[in-house]
């Protein structure tokens, strides 16, 4: 897509209708429009993004308020921009948004041979078709807008952005979508149930999943704090590192081994309480059951002793003596003989062979049970002291950490050490707050995960007597595996798109950065953060941040353009849009703003830049001007007299240009032609 022009009427700083022609050539891609601070550089981004979206940027005041205030005074009682864009495939089209009293009208036309036919149906959806709107402000960028991606607030802009960028919107949607459907079908089963078991399981059910909802949230936002707290530390570390001061570092030294060894013991300590869950496991029977073992090991001795536990006679075995008429000895057995009734009295005291097995195994086990005690001993002291020694340690390495940090606060008095010691002392009690919190959201996720596994498999056991019932159930697990899908397809495009951009922005840097520098995503806070050569995070200048600003943004239209044709049937396609730019370049030095300027025309196909002279002026123009296709002016013009107030100029290949007029018919700005180099 390419903007071919754009018609402004009564928006604004700009009275009555004017008109901007873009270059559409595809090696002098840019069009630069002059203007000074307050001439309506951001009212123009904003015509483009109230006209294609209805929507504006946060930092337009007003948006309201957007009809010329001299043309309101006049009696006029609407405004409207209309566009002109060439498709990808070569298509012309007109999109015009107008506003009259309380009545907006948003068309969209196709122009075949310059005529505008018929509106299309069905327009914003059209619109967002070519540019989705949620990926709109990348295309559109006010400079300042975005503020410092690597600031407190950045992480959501780059998690946002990768969300975008990517047209998670419509996928997310999808799996509420689906999430609602799987819902209902367990209503239409619960009311399917005849019994009403399934009902009650399925209130289990539900009030699992909300807690399970919960605990996951809980998971992502303390795993996203915990690593948010732990980058800020490693920075705090670095700047300490880095000291003047000879004392701080050898204090901050000494402190990290100190933090390294209480983070062994506490490990140790980790490590013992597991430990001792398996001696419970492995003891317990020893440890609670001796007394009694003993006790019933003297039992079935004294009872065997008195003849009331049954003598080993094999009862069995004197049955077939009896059946046989014989002995084993061979000697006969007939009824009525001395053998005959000897062998019938052992009948009175012959045990029963399953009743000799089970006294034998109770004692072989009561046995083990009473002579394990001593190893329970042993191993539960051991247990014990490791743990009481660990506690001991742990409390002494946090004792020599606290006299540390007072050291360091109070050495030299350096307020901003002691400044930084204080954020750090904050940070490390947040972070073990959160470490806490985690742990314990993790802890429940673990306990309710299998509680719904078994009610999930006790209402699928059910649901199969039930031919209806056994139905739904089918279209439950059909919405579950689609759930999954979704899940799985949005979780592994972000891990993609994470890698991909870090790659880019880091393409950038190194042409872009003297020192040797680079950009580092973190995965779970979505920060990015300059690091230098050692991994250690650099305390940034506001130009390096907004060289990192405007990098990020460069790789997300470079992704975005990558995935124009991006053939999945979940995820929203990119998009191939101008790059329309208000201040892009801010605090930059000279030669920055010359890379930057030199970089951006290389990775779009159409650029637009609003900028100032002060951005315009040296580098920037040098190292652009030969791709300028399209240039034009703005000029305030302005009712008031000169009086003492000096010339306004502006200097465009030798030639002076106004950028103010005075004694002027009206307040307004006057877009003008100042050249054309296609």
């Amino acid at each position: 897509m390419k903007f071919i022009s754009i018609e402004l009427e009564n928006f604004r700083q700009f009275y009555g209708t004017q008109k901007v022609v873009f270059s559409i050539d595809p090696y002098k891609n840019i069009t630069v429009i002059h203007a000074e601070n307050g001439t309506g550089k951001t009212a123009f981004l904003n015509a483009i993004m109230w006209c294609l979206f209805n929507t504006t940027t946060e930092n337009f005041n007003d948006p309201k308020n957007i009809i010329n205030k001299i043309a309101k005074y006049e009696g006029h009682n609407g405004y409207a921009v209309a566009i002109e864009f060439i498709s990808d495939n070569g298509d012309e089209f007109l999109v015009r948004r107008s506003h009259k009293l309380n009545d907006d009208v948003f068309q969209v036309f196709q122009i075949i041979e310059g005529d505008y036919g018929t509106p299309i149906d069905k327009p914003a959806s059209f619109i967002n078709s070519i540019i989705p709107k949620d990926m709109a402000k990348y295309f559109f960028f006010q400079g300042e807008g975005i503020g410092k991606i690597s600031s407190s607030n950045g992480s959501q802009v780059v998690k946002q952005a990768i969300r975008e960028i990517l047209g998670f919107t419509i996928a997310e949607r999808a799996l509420d979508d689906v999430r609602s459907i799987r819902k209902e079908y367990r209503r239409a089963l619960t009311s399917a149930d005849k019994s009403g078991d399934l009902s009650k399981k399925q209130l289990e059910i539900d009030r699992l999943e909300e807690g399970l909802e919960g605990y996951s949230e809980q998971i992502k936002k303390f795993s996203a704090s915990c690593a948010m707290f732990e980058e800020k530390l490693r920075a705090i570390d670095t700047q300490l590192e880095n000291s003047n001061s000879a004392t701080i570092k050898q204090l901050h030294l000494r402190r990290g081994q100190i933090e390294q060894a209480l983070k062994r013991e506490k490990q140790l300590q980790i490590d013992s309480l597991r430990d001792k869950k398996t001696l419970i496991s492995e003891f317990a029977v020893s440890t609670f059951g001796h007394s009694l073992s003993k006790e019933v090991l003297d039992f079935i001795d004294e009872k065997e002793y008195e003849g009331s536990i049954p003598a080993p006679f094999n009862e069995q075995l004197v049955h077939d003596i009896i059946k046989n008429k014989s002995c084993i000895c061979g000697a006969a057995v007939h009824e009525g003989t001395d053998a005959f009734k000897c062998i019938q009295e052992m009948l009175k005291n012959a045990a029963d062979p399953m009743l000799e097995n089970r006294i034998s195994k109770a004692r072989s086990q009561l046995t083990v049970i009473k002579n394990s005690l001593v190893r329970a001993e042993v191993s539960f002291d051991r247990n014990i002291k490791n743990q009481f020694d660990s506690a001991e340690k742990i409390k002494e390495y946090q004792g020599k950490l606290s006299e540390i940090s007072v050291e360091i606060s109070g050495a030299e008095s350096i307020e901003t050490v002691k400044n930084l010691e204080n954020e750090r002392v904050r940070l490390k009690n947040s972070l073990e707050q959160d470490r806490r919190n985690l742990i314990k959201a993790e802890l429940s996720q673990s306990q309710a995960q299998p509680k719904l596994n078994s009610l999930e498999a006790e209402i699928k056991r059910l649901s199969s007597f039930d031919r209806e019932v056994d139905k739904y159930n089918s279209l439950i697990s059909v919405a579950e595996s689609v759930e999954n899908l979704l899940e799985n397809t949005i979780k592994n495009a972000e891990k993609d798109i994470e890698r991909v951009l870090i790659t880019k922005v880091n393409d950038y840097l190194s042409r872009f950065v003297r020192q040797e520098y680079s950009a580092k995503l973190n995965s779970q806070t979505f920060s990015i953060r300059l690091v230098d050569s050692n991994d250690q995070f650099v305390p940034e200048s506001d130009g390096q941040s907004l060289l990192l600003n405007l990098t990020f943004i460069a790789s997300l239209i470079e992704i975005s353009r990558e995935r124009k044709n991006a053939s999945g049937q979940i995820l929203t396609p990119g998009a191939v849009a101008p790059f329309v730019v208000d201040a892009p370049f801010g605090d930059l030095d000279n030669k920055y703003k010359g890379h930057v300027a030199q970089a951006i025309p290389n990775s779009v196909n159409q650029v637009v830049f609003l900028l100032s002279s002060s951005h315009w002026e040296g580098s920037v123009e040098s190292n652009i001007r030969a791709k300028v296709g399209k240039e034009y002016n703005m000029v305030l013009e302005e009712s008031a007299g000169k009086k003492h107030k000096g010339a306004d100029y502006i200097d465009i290949l030798g030639r002076k240009y106004e950028t103010v007029r005075y004694d002027c018919a009206k307040d307004k700005t006057l877009i003008e032609e100042v050249g054309s180099y296609v």
